[in-house]
């Protein structure tokens, strides 16, 4: 459904047809029931979450943006251990787990490239008040206390990066009593999943909080290539999983008015590569089946890894009724090794493997004052990050692979060669030229490919003695070749080529100058190409927001922020490896530079918000705001101008409530317009062998529906769904594809596909402890179809059509005293299997495209002791 298509009528329609499903419909995001005893208030018999979205505290229902919460309950009911677990709960929020190191906030469609260190994403994420960069962003859940989700641009108060919104993670805080659990996970796949909590008062002022999880699952694909250069490594099965986090937290309550807090927090990973299924003819059987039970990822030293920390601490004091502030000073460091299989297949001729390596830190400090009356709401502050990165981008392929494209670029230079000497013999290269030569209905194009398929191409690997031997008598080196041998006047074929070694293929590229022409006995040897690249990125911001209460039901907010960015940033990338045993060749993927570039950014954002209360219970609101990411460098592509940072302007309408005092309802419309998007590409200019990822920017505009409600049909039973629909508007410029064709610049359309997420709880009362009853059921209609420019090999996969619909499940007990419960659980009860993606890095160049799978049906169970 597209909302500009939409009439007038159309439109009033939706807006009654909300206010009625409001009636009988509700949000898990907005599952209230067990957060912390701070952080709720009760309105009309219901709980409703308080929230520190605008960096206050806040009744979520009077927060004048658009926000969705999950909180604890949700989490613990819906098995969430990640992101990408619950943004089912939150319209319009998308979380992509293909990788832990480079994954991925989509924002109302809008996501940004995760491979480049040089740029930054569109949407923030802050984890206990601290920004994460893009590798550091996708942390386990480990005593979560919520998750936040801030739609829209957030640059006000959020500043850096927060040009389409804001994920911001919750994590508990000591407090004074006594309490802790341990819990124990056991599933599908022998999911192993351990974790306990303690907190502990100390001293009468003095508390500490720690927590330690651990996960592991195996895969859901046996990888079953064993290949000799993997005799010393794990081989992880496709899907596999290991991760491993504590967090250790001490508050000290200095007096009634002031706190500190200290934190540290652990990540270790090291798991399966991310998935590549082949979906090509020299993947495992065929690639037909992309749900087999076995594949083969030959990747050398395959691994997803990260080993991160971070450090915090907080300082809170009030200084009058007024009065407060809180200051935040946080470091972190990450290191993280992603190697990933591209071809999806065991064939040492298309081997090909990527690997993205960091080690990076970054010091992040925020002072932030706030100030409360009856009738001013104001917050200040000053924000400051010094980042220091440095990444390894690998490309490692075999020998014979490196023949394989040298292969493909002579079968273009020799159809290129075919189509000249055609276009010489019938006086031009026309189709009406084709015709007039060789009859009606010829094409200059087919009669080209008729005599390359006469001449016995194109050429599958010079290293097939036959074809290389029919390439050489057609190209007239086998003569010169034979008498170099000492068989003058003999023929040249295959079995002469055989016995001669690497012979033949040394003298071709002395004669042509082109020593990327080599022969066989350097079969099973490595080419490494590698760009390496340093970055020193300083951000700071001040900014200042009031909340003004015009009236007891009418107020007004207005904030504004500067931002200033500075980048540093660099490019080595050095000749081949295997340039040192076969001296001269060159460089297939990058061409060898060592250069650098730096560059600043400035920008004020601001927003201007209204709401009124039209009762107690309901709100309406309206805001104008912009955001700002900073522009940044193509890590891949060595280049002295940095690519534009992006900016958002964004006009929303909302509408917040409890209705008859069962109904809670959030619903939001609004229109963005956003400049500049950073968009990675695959891309192939005149002049450059092999496609590359590529940033280039274009301009999108949105116009969006957002829905979620909750309905408390009784005591016992609460049923939720959440929806959105949008329209996205988008102007490319011209640029290069993979193929090497100029694709201009142009505007297309596209609306987003219908979703929905249904949720239904039930706590019957048996009158024996207590029970739950959890359900939820995701629709995502799939368009795939509708993408331009589809490939055929996609075409061929009907799993890449099918539309998402996950229905999950869990059913618990617990003591009076709830320090026993049980679960069972069910995920994708419906054992529903979906091709995620296909494509890849190799899909054009090699004919190995690859792709990702969904998880099938799994069950479990969990005990937890609390005490």
């Amino acid at each position: 459904m597209s909302i500009k298509n939409c009439s007038n009528e159309s439109i009033q329609s939706v807006s009654l047809v909300a206010r009625a499903v409001i009636t009988a419909l509700a949000i898990t995001p907005l599952w209230l029931s067990a957060a912390e005893a701070e952080n709720q208030v009760k309105e009309n018999e219901i709980e409703v979450l308080t929230v520190t979205a605008q960096k206050r505290v806040q009744n979520i229902l009077k927060v004048p943006v658009s926000v969705g919460t999950v909180t604890e309950d949700t989490i613990e009911e819906s098995g969430s251990v990640l992101l990408s677990d619950i943004d089912k709960f939150i319209p319009g929020f998308d979380f992509s787990d293909s990788s832990m190191t480079q994954a991925g906030v989509t924002m109302r469609g809008i996501s940004s490239p995760n491979i480049s260190v040089g740029g930054d994403p569109s949407s923030a994420t802050f984890y206990d008040d601290v920004y994460m960069p893009r590798a550091a962003q996708n942390v386990i859940f480990s005593d979560m206390a919520r998750i936040e989700v801030l739609k829209g641009p957030q640059g006000t108060l959020f500043g850096r990066n927060a040009a389409m919104g804001v994920v911001n993670m919750v994590p508990k805080s000591p407090f004074a009593d006594f309490e802790g659990f341990v819990k124990a996970t056991m599933g599908s796949d022998s999911l192993q999943r351990y974790e306990g909590m303690i907190n502990v008062p100390i001293t009468d002022s003095f508390y500490m909080r720690a927590n330690v999880l651990t996960n592991s699952q195996d895969g859901i694909v046996e990888n079953i290539a064993t290949p000799n250069w993997n005799e010393s490594n794990k081989i992880w099965d496709l899907g596999e999983r290991s991760h491993n986090a504590a967090r250790i937290s001490l508050l000290w309550d200095i007096s009634d008015s002031t706190d500190f807090q200290i934190s540290y927090d652990w990540d270790d990973l090291e798991q399966g590569p991310p998935m590549s299924v082949g979906f090509s003819q020299y993947a495992y059987n065929g690639g037909q089946d992309p749900f087999a039970s076995k594949a083969e990822n030959d990747v050398r030293a395959g691994v997803e890894a990260r080993d991160m920390y971070g450090i915090t601490a907080k300082l809170n004091h009030e200084f009058s009724d007024e009065w407060s502030m809180k200051y935040v000073l946080s470091y972190r460091d990450w290191e993280t090794v992603n190697r990933q299989d591209e071809d999806g297949t065991a064939d040492i001729r298309r081997y090909f493997d990527t690997s993205n390596n960091e080690d990076s830190d970054i010091l992040y400090t925020e002072l932030q004052f706030n100030y409360v009356t009856d009738k001013i709401n104001a917050v200040a502050g000053f924000s400051y990050s010094k980042e220091s990165v440095q990444q390894t981008t690998e490309l490692n392929l075999t020998a014979d692979t490196a023949t394989t494209l040298i292969t493909g670029e002579l079968n273009g230079v020799i159809h290129g060669g075919v189509a000249e000497q055609i276009s010489e013999m019938i006086g031009g290269d026309s189709d009406a030229h084709a015709e007039a030569a060789f009859g009606p209905g010829v094409t200059f194009d087919g009669a080209v490919d008729a005599f390359f398929d006469s001449f016995g191409f194109p050429m599958e690997h010079t290293w097939n003695p036959n074809e290389w031997a029919n390439a050489l008598n057609v190209l007239g080196f086998a003569d010169p070749i034979m008498g170099a041998i000492g068989m003058p006047g003999q023929p040249l074929t295959g079995d002469i080529v055989t016995m001669t070694g690497d012979a033949t293929y040394d003298i071709v590229a002395m004669q042509m100058g082109f020593p990327e022409i080599f022969g066989p006995s350097f079969a099973g040897q490595w080419w490494q190409e590698s760009v390496n690249n340093t970055g020193d990125f300083t951000n700071w911001g001040i900014y200042g927001d009031v909340d003004y209460a015009l009236t007891d039901k009418w107020n007004i907010i207005g904030g504004l922020r500067y931002s200033k960015d500075e980048k540093d940033f660099t490019w080595y990338i050095p000749e081949n490896s295997f340039a040192t045993v076969r001296p001269g060749v060159g460089n297939l993927l990058f061409q060898p530079v060592n250069t650098s570039a730096s560059d600043s950014w400035d920008q004020i954002t601001g927003r201007l918000v209204t709401s009124y209360q039209l009762t107690d219970d309901d709100m309406i609101f309206g805001s104008y705001s912009t955001g700002y990411k900073s522009g940044g460098f193509d890590s891949l592509t060595p280049s002295t101008e940095a690519f534009a940072p992006e900016e958002t302007t964004n006009y929303e309408f909302g509408y917040k409530g409890i209705v008859w005092g069962q109904v809670i309802a959030n619903v939001s419309a609004y229109y963005l317009q956003l400049d500049n998007l950073q968009t990675s590409i695959d891309s192939r200019p005149p002049g450059q062998p092999q496609a590359v990822p590529t940033i280039i920017n274009s301009d999108k505009e949105l116009t969006g529906i957002e829905l979620d409600v909750r309905w408390l049909v009784n005591d016992s039973v609460t049923v939720g769904v959440v929806s959105e629909i949008r329209s996205t508007d988008t102007f490319s410029p011209d640029f290069y594809n993979g193929e090497g064709k100029l694709i201009l610049a142009q505007k297309s359309s596209s609306d987003s596909a219908l979703n929905y997420t249904f949720t239904f709880d039930w706590m019957p009362d048996f009158g024996v402890g207590t029970t739950n009853f959890h359900l939820d059921y995701v629709f995502v209609e799939n368009t795939n179809a509708s993408n331009v420019g589809l490939e055929d090999y996609k075409k061929e996969v009907d799993a890449y059509f099918r539309d998402i619909k996950n229905l999950s499940a869990r059913l618990s007990w617990a003591t009076d005293d709830d320090s026993i419960e049980i679960g069972f659980w069910g995920k994708n009860l419906m054992d529903q299997r979906h091709v995620l993606s296909i494509g890849g890095f190799t899909a054009d160049v090699l004919g190995t495209p690859v792709g990702r799978i969904n998880r099938g049906l799994e069950a479990g169970i969990d005990l937890k002791y609390s005490f």
